[in-house]
């Protein structure tokens, strides 16, 4: 996993729900002071959206201007030959480059079959997405992708609903949709137990549905097995107390339901390469903290 200036090109950003399936190539927030924002004349093969943090940028096309300022966005559908001028001292962005697959024909129609640049101030959730995604990036959590990409997704169906105003159907009904709500509910309850030794069986019965449409679901959604991703959650549970400092190694062991710290390391150890030592003293190098 990469974080060079808040960059997560290598992690699989890629979601489902029942409204669509988006495949996101590149997330990047990026700063002025970071790296020039400002690009010569360029197109991409797939559909992109920008989104201002703070400051302002100039997007040009065949003569025509559009400015977006702090708290507006962007979408510039694919093929579309374009140039960016920073024109604010302290300019910050979001960018996604990202293509979508749906049977729905208000998605399509916003994402899809739009052929001119269209932009739009951002929505109050829209602006809570945005926010939740940088602190996202700025975690130093070490499980991050599978709440990168619902994120992101929830993010873009947020947009078709300002991007389609004309089309008559919101995409507040599509966010509603089953998946959605399952994506919340395995997410919820897998973050709640990571440390009760919860099954696939616990999940399927919050669900109310079988062991083996649980399955399914949660590889469609995100693309693991249930087993992976509670154990996804509870490395991330078990980091943050790592990085925390107030409980000894021994003490998390326990917390965490091993049955010796021993165990515990081995099981640290397969999943992500270090001790739980180690990783905490890691943690405290990159961090600048000290004992």
């Amino acid at each position: 996993m990469r974080r060079d200036g808040h960059v997560l090109n290598n992690m699989n950003l890629s979601s489902s729900s029942d409204a669509m399936r988006s495949i996101v190539s590149w997330c990047r927030i990026v700063a002025s002071n970071e790296e020039e924002l400002s690009t010569n004349w360029h197109k991409h093969v797939i559909h992109e959206l920008h989104y201002v943090y703070e400051g302002e940028l100039q997007f040009w096309f065949d003569g025509n201007i559009i400015s977006c300022c702090a708290g507006s966005y962007i979408f510039i559908p694919s093929g579309i030959m374009h140039s960016i001028k920073d024109s604010s001292p302290n300019t910050k962005k979001l960018v996604l480059g990202f293509d979508v697959v749906s049977d729905m024909d208000v998605i399509n129609y916003t994402f899809n079959d739009t052929r001119i640049p269209v932009s739009r101030e951002e929505t109050p959730t829209f602006h809570e997405l945005a926010q939740a995604l940088m602190n996202k990036f700025m975690s130093k959590d070490l499980i991050t992708s599978v709440s990168i990409a619902c994120i992101i997704h929830t993010l873009l169906l947020e947009a078709v609903d300002s991007l389609s105003e004309n089309s008559g159907i919101k995409a507040v009904q599509l966010r509603e949709s089953e998946d959605c709500h399952r994506i919340d509910r395995i997410l919820s309850f897998i973050n709640e137990n990571a440390f009760n030794n919860i099954t696939v069986s616990d999940v399927a019965n919050v669900l109310n549905l079988s062991v083996r449409q649980t399955t399914r679901i949660c590889n469609q959604l995100f693309g693991c097995s249930v087993n992976q991703l509670i154990i996804q959650n509870r490395l991330k549970q078990i980091c943050k107390l790592l990085a925390d400092q107030k409980y000894s190694i021994a003490e998390i062991s326990e917390m965490a339901g091993f049955a010796t710290p021993y165990s515990f390391s081995r099981h640290f150890s397969h999943y992500t390469g270090v001790t739980p030592s180690s990783y905490r003293k890691n943690y405290e190098v990159h961090s600048g903290k000290t004992k």
